[in-house]
């Protein structure tokens, strides 16, 4: 392995030549960042440390999610690998022996792979459950329009996962904003079917239960009418066409029980 470092070492400009022409670099990394990969690559192998490893980590987490940079990072290490590779066996006078060359190469371009999968992973899973709460709240967004009024705005198809996802937002959100009234504007949901009808009627009863009032606003004709055909039964939920006569409601109801 000491004989492969030290090839390596009185040949390092040849190593960094035959490697910085056979693999391209994206925009984002010009020519300065690419001796600096270079560099750590080299200094893990020949001087190997945990700054070393650490400095590449921070290297290529800059880099990840910029295209093309998991492709170039590597493309990179693998013709780091070949080109050391190759200048060993190009070497008549090298007394390096062939099986001691690649075991020595595989000890040292392994960890550093599977570091990198390992922090890609780490930092895909951490953005992926980020758009995930960032989506979830999209979908069912709990809107604080006084200290007492909520509304949650819905806009296209409900389906089982966007369900749950409506029933969790109402229940976090009149917990947190401890609001009396959450109104729930079906007016942008295309399509009202039985299935949305009970998740809905289901979500605005749980809502109850914490003991703020729910009331389902944007019923259309064609919804009531489906509602009437499948016996759906909305007896404790309060409804009304738009949210502006839903407001003017629960406005004069609270005006009325706070007056002495």
């Amino acid at each position: 392995m000491q004989q492969v470092i030290d090839m390596m070492n009185q040949n390092e400009r040849l190593l960094y030549e035959k490697w910085e022409n056979s693999v391209e670099s994206p925009q984002s990394i010009d020519s300065d960042e690419k001796q600096k990969l270079f560099n750590m690559i080299f200094s893990i192998i020949s001087r190997p440390d945990e700054k070393s490893a650490d400095y590449l980590r921070e290297w290529y987490e800059r880099y990840i999610k910029q295209d093309d940079s998991l492709t170039y990072l590597v493309k990179s290490i693998q013709q780091f690998r070949r080109s050391i590779i190759e200048l060993a066996l190009s070497d008549k006078k090298s007394a390096i022996m062939v099986n001691d060359l690649y075991e020595s190469v595989d000890k040292w371009f392994d960890p550093i792979i599977a570091d990198l999968v390992t922090s890609c992973s780490n930092s895909w899973n951490t953005e992926f459950r980020k758009q995930q709460h960032i989506v979830k709240e999209l979908t069912a967004p709990m809107i604080p329009i006084s200290k007492s009024i909520c509304i949650l705005p819905l806009i296209g198809n409900i389906n089982d996962d966007r369900a749950e996802v409506i029933k969790e937002n109402l229940l976090i959100g009149a917990r947190h904003y401890k609001c009396n009234h959450i109104f729930i504007d079906i007016t942008g949901v295309p399509v009202v079917d039985t299935f949305v009808a009970n998740h809905l009627i289901q979500a605005a009863e749980a809502v109850q239960l914490l003991g703020a009032s729910c009331i389902i606003v944007g019923i259309r004709p064609e919804i009531a009418q489906t509602l009437i055909n499948t016996g759906i039964s909305i007896d404790n939920i309060q409804t009304f066409s738009n949210l502006h006569t839903g407001i003017q409601y629960v406005t004069k109801n609270d005006q009325k029980e706070q007056r002495p």
